[in-house]
């Protein structure tokens, strides 16, 4: 039977990103959803709660009997601290020990320093979910170019925290499958192999190359074109 992973991403669109016109809500559920794609592709099971109220995000956990119980948020303090945070509700107890093979794949990926595992058993996910509660937060969107990199490495986040949890686990990470190749069409007897010299933007220069091949013994022509 797989193991239940629940995935609660911020409903805070309050919290804009110092970067690109957006913020913590649309951010990390993209983040849950890269999540979600990378563990079903290791073989958990999962729900990914984008849309009720956190009190009813842990309702459903609870009812659905998950393993763990994974809200997912970006940070903010004072436009100059960044890195990964993660919260649980001890220091010692499931949570904690999956929150630390998190960190261990998550914190090298992200580009701060300031990074720790803290206990903060008010957290509300923290404190009333049944399952164990990693409660992370991928880095500082008030820095902008922090919040430009989680823009930009969003699955990198992703595949992080699901090596994290396929460790704790111990659950075979599998990568995802390399894009394929784009296929080069093999030579016919009708192909042509053309050489290009140079592009150029005054077309004087371009006749000059030309004179140059042409003097060297090769044919050519100029074409225009962007």
């Amino acid at each position: 039977m797989a193991y239940k992973i629940y995935l609660s991403p911020s409903d805070q669109t309050a919290n804009k990103y110092a970067y690109g016109s957006t913020n913590e809500a649309v951010q990390c559920r993209r983040i849950a959803d890269a999540l979600e794609k990378a563990l079903k592709r290791c073989g958990f099971a999962v729900k990914n709660n984008k849309t009720d109220s956190m009190q009813a995000r842990v309702r459903e956990s609870n009812d659905w009997g998950a393993d763990l119980h994974v809200p997912l948020h970006t940070n903010a303090y004072n436009k100059k601290v960044s890195g990964t945070r993660i919260f649980t509700y001890d220091n010692s107890g499931k949570g904690y020990k999956c929150a630390k093979k998190v960190f261990r794949f998550l914190a090298p990926v992200t580009p701060g320093a300031s990074e720790n595992i803290s206990v903060d058993a008010e957290l509300y996910e923290v404190k009333y979910t049944a399952a164990p509660c990693v409660y992370i937060e991928s880095e500082f969107h008030d820095v902008a170019i922090v919040a430009k990199w989680i823009i930009e490495h969003v699955e990198d986040i992703a595949e992080a925290i699901c090596k994290g949890i396929c460790d704790y686990f111990g659950v075979s990470y599998k990568a995802p499958a390399a894009a394929k190749a784009v296929a080069t069409p093999a030579p016919t007897a009708n192909t042509i192999y053309r050489v290009q010299v140079g592009a150029y933007s005054v077309k004087a220069n371009a006749n000059a190359m030309l004179d140059k091949l042409k003097k060297a013994g090769f044919n050519g022509f100029v074409v225009a074109g962007k």
